[in-house]
């Protein structure tokens, strides 16, 4: 077992965590965790989604927005856009309850489209009065942001999201050395 450096908190889990929690064969959630589902529908893409989309300004795609909770507060404010096609394929991406395979099980299962790459991009920036609430957090406060582009094997982006990580958590990894 690896030592603990710093606390004795588990790293933060982040989206491309949970994904290869997933892929492992296990849950997404990890012990302890639980998962809220605060909205889900289509939306016309807001001009920065569209662009990590690929799509024009205002077509319809589809927004899953969830919080993850702990013992201790607030993990992550999480918030998914995807194609709008892909809810032709799998309706259940439009409705507010948990996806047992995520979003990335649900699409592949539903449409062969699975996520082979991805970038991820970290940067402070400060909740927006729409999502304080949702991270028990004034307006302002400065946050981890982190955001996810994930591309199918065909080269097409199947997903853009971006966390805000609840304050107070550490941004931590832990990995093996060969």
């Amino acid at each position: 077992m690896a030592p603990r450096v710093r606390s004795e908190r588990p790293p933060l889990t982040t989206g491309p965590d949970r994904l290869r929690l997933l892929r492992a064969g296990g849950s997404a959630v990890r012990p302890g965790e639980r998962v809220e589902i605060l909205s889900a529908g289509l939306e016309p893409a807001p001009a920065d989604v569209a662009e990590a989309l690929g799509v024009p300004t205002g077509t319809p795609v589809v927004k899953r927005r969830r919080r993850y909770v702990d013992d201790e507060g607030v993990i992550t404010l999480s918030t998914s856009w995807l194609p709008g096609e892909l809810a032709a394929s799998a309706p259940e991406l439009l409705v507010p309850e948990p996806l047992p395979t995520m979003t990335f099980g649900l699409v592949e299962d539903r449409t062969g489209r699975r996520a082979v790459r991805r970038r991820d991009a970290v940067a402070v920036g400060r909740v927006p009065e729409d999502l304080a609430p949702f991270l028990d957090v004034p307006p302002g406060t400065p946050v981890l942001a982190w955001t996810n582009h994930y591309w199918d094997q065909h080269g097409t982006v199947t997903e853009y999201a971006t966390d805000l990580l609840g304050p107070g958590r550490d941004l931590a990894a832990e990995y093996d050395m060969p």
